[in-house]
């Protein structure tokens, strides 16, 4: 009688024991299949890094940051030289070389690093699937400024029209592909940054396609993910709702240097800049409201000082942040005080905002004209004189006060 309770005992510990687990398998599966939506709960931004790849080489890297509701977004594109020391290597090299050696996790975890922030998804495109892509969705339309008719180091010929095209296959190929002599490399980027561009705004037009039981398989057969195909169908469903029209691009910006023959981008104050507009750019595309935020303002950067190349250097880093630098001028004298920010628009907020990210308080509004007088309207938005108090990234008041004093 006693064995025989014993055994019992045994069998409804293992039936509690056995619910437990089909629970706990239970409550994993259901956050596998949330996963996605689960963490917006807690986290309303999508963080994912973009790969384009060719032949086991990074050609485009791009930290995507997205905000369903306000249907904006941002790209930040991670040039392949930009150096540092990277742990996953153990030396200074170029980015691109932890992608070839050590695979994408760590190549995620070194831009993690870089602009300090968890990146949840990885997105893998190689470019025969790009191509794919391209011919699955119709084409991509991208403008070409300039025909192009030229041959490769391998023999390959190289023929684009100009003007507004759609792509298919091989010529989405040839222009990503394409390098004329004495070119540079940034230039290169520039047309692959905007066929990503232009393959996400081919994704949101075609999503009802794309989301069709029969076309999805093919489609997501052109994707590698960090996810499996459900979850990364509920990331791709999240990405096509962004107004690519309303994304900000941006690009680590830095100097080049040359180590051990290898030119490097060393990104501006040790990496603290991109970091700085990386956390801008989220809350920008948050602020949905702000209608300060809908476009990019216009600048004149004119250098009021004697040092050299401070307003082509402050040229970078404020397009790197979003702005746009229409012209670099010295100033009237190069003995400016005082770093001062012209508004010729009467924005109040929108030159506020520019000067929060230099720290400039010394904003002056232009004369408007009066009605019926000639006046030259300006094409830019703002003037920005940089003083003796601008360090190259923000304004030192005291600095400038001791300067006075002196």
């Amino acid at each position: 009688m006693r064995l025989k309770r014993q055994h019992k005992g045994i069998v409804f510990l293992f039936l509690i024991a056995a619910i437990l687990l089909a629970l706990a398998i239970s409550f994993y599966v259901y956050l596998r299949a949330d996963s996605v939506r689960g963490k917006l709960k807690t986290d309303p931004i999508i963080k994912s890094l973009i790969l384009l790849e060719d032949n086991g080489k990074v050609i485009l890297s791009d930290v995507f940051l997205a905000y369903a509701e306000s249907g904006k977004g941002a790209l930040v594109t991670v040039p392949e030289n930009t150096g540092g020391i990277y742990s996953s290597l153990g030396r200074v090299d170029r980015i691109d070389a932890v992608f070839e050696e050590k695979g994408v996790a760590a190549y995620k975890s070194e831009i993690e690093k870089l602009i300090d922030m968890d990146l949840a998804y990885t997105i893998e495109i190689e470019l025969k699937d790009f191509e794919r892509l391209a011919d699955l969705l119709g084409g991509l339309g991208v403008f070409i400024p300039q025909p192009v008719d030229a041959r490769g180091p391998g023999g390959e010929i190289w023929l684009l029209p100009s003007g507004a095209v759609n792509l298919f296959g091989d010529k989405v190929h040839s222009y990503m592909t394409y390098e004329l002599e004495d070119e540079d490399e940034s230039v290169a980027r520039e047309r692959r940054q905007s066929m990503l561009v232009a393959l996400l705004a081919a994704l949101r037009k075609n999503n009802a396609m794309l989301f069709r039981r029969d076309n999805f398989k093919d489609f997501s057969a052109c994707f590698k993910s960090n996810l499996n195909q459900k979850d990364f169908g509920e990331l791709l469903e999240i990405i096509t709702r962004i107004d690519y029209e309303r994304v900000t691009q941006l690009e680590v910006t830095g100097l080049n240097q040359s180590v051990d023959g290898k030119v490097l981008l060393y990104p501006f104050r040790n990496g603290d800049f991109i970091k700085e507009v990386v956390r801008r750019a989220v809350s920008s595309i948050i602020a949905a409201s702000d209608s300060s935020n809908d476009r990019a303002y216009v600048l004149e950067i004119q250098n009021g000082t004697k040092v050299q190349g401070l307003a082509r250097n402050t040229q970078i880093l404020l397009q790197g942040a979003g702005f746009e630098v229409l012209n670099v001028s010295n100033a009237s004298s190069n003995e400016y005080e005082r770093t001062e920010i012209v508004d010729l628009i009467g924005n109040h907020d929108a030159a506020k905002a520019l000067g929060d990210f230099i720290k400039c308080s010394n904003i002056t509004e232009a004369r408007v004209a009066a009605e019926g007088e000639n006046v030259e309207t300006p094409n830019f938005d703002f003037i920005l004189i940089l003083g003796r108090d601008f360090d190259g990234r923000y304004v030192h008041a005291k600095s400038a006060e001791s300067k006075q004093e002196d």
